[in-house]
């Protein structure tokens, strides 16, 4: 009867052993999957999202964490367009100062500023495709929204391409308010630009745009022209 007994105690120790040789060990040193498991159970869900998580998380769609980090964005120009920019806008409103300001607009020597024109105009021709890739690049990168930003390429190329059309219809038809708009959407760049200390007519786009732009485009459309357009 003891000997009985002894054997079913023996057996049943026999079993449990066999059950502990059986669960993970929890007092053990850890395998590096479950250190793994562990670790990423304790990260939370946010540091986990993958960088297009994040830039979808952006204003509107950008790396911008804000409306304000967006609109003040340091634009990454192409090296020399931005100079090249600067100096076209310095030179040609220096040229309309000395022909058109002061009463000098009552006698303009037609031939003079058609010869201008036409320079600026081609000068503009060449830079205008260095600001459109300046876009594209941007829009490629996300960098763009329909809210324009203090230093927008796409309000530059409204500028260029609305100096391009005033100053063809202006040579064209000898019409002094052509010339006048020339001078005033170049003068508000020299101030936006190159830091010129004066006033501003409120003709340039740059810089969010002048509330005079409606009269430069109005007379753009009513001399046959098709308006410039910023979003295309």
């Amino acid at each position: 009867m003891v000997g009985m007994a002894l054997l079913v105690a023996l057996s049943g120790c026999t079993e449990s052993m066999d059950k502990q040789s059986k669960e993970p060990n929890t007092s053990g040193p850890k395998t590096e999957q479950v250190v793994k498991q562990e670790n990423e159970t304790q990260i939370p869900k946010q540091a986990q999202r993958s960088d297009t998580d994040q830039l979808k998380k952006g204003f509107d769609g950008t790396p911008f964490g804000t409306q304000k980090e967006y609109i003040e964005q340091k634009v990454n120009w192409k090296p020399g367009v931005k100079e090249r920019i600067q100096k076209f806008v310095r030179d040609h409103h220096k040229f309309y100062e000395d022909t058109l300001t002061y009463g000098r607009i009552d006698n303009v020597n037609w031939e003079q500023q058609k010869k201008h024109a036409d320079t600026l105009i081609r000068e503009a021709k060449e830079i205008l495709p260095e600001i459109k890739e300046q876009v594209k690049t941007m829009e490629e990168n996300k960098l763009l929204t329909n809210l324009s930003i203090d230093d927008d390429p796409r309000e530059l190329k409204l500028d260029f391409e609305s100096l391009v059309a005033v100053l063809e219809i202006a040579t064209s038809k000898k019409d002094k308010t052509g010339l006048v708009y020339a001078h005033r959407i170049l003068h508000d760049l020299d101030v936006e630009l190159n830091g010129t200390k004066t006033h501003k007519f409120g003709m340039s786009s740059y810089d969010h745009g002048g509330e005079n732009r409606p009269k430069l485009w109005d007379y753009i459309e009513k001399n046959g022209r098709e308006s410039p357009k910023i979003w295309e």
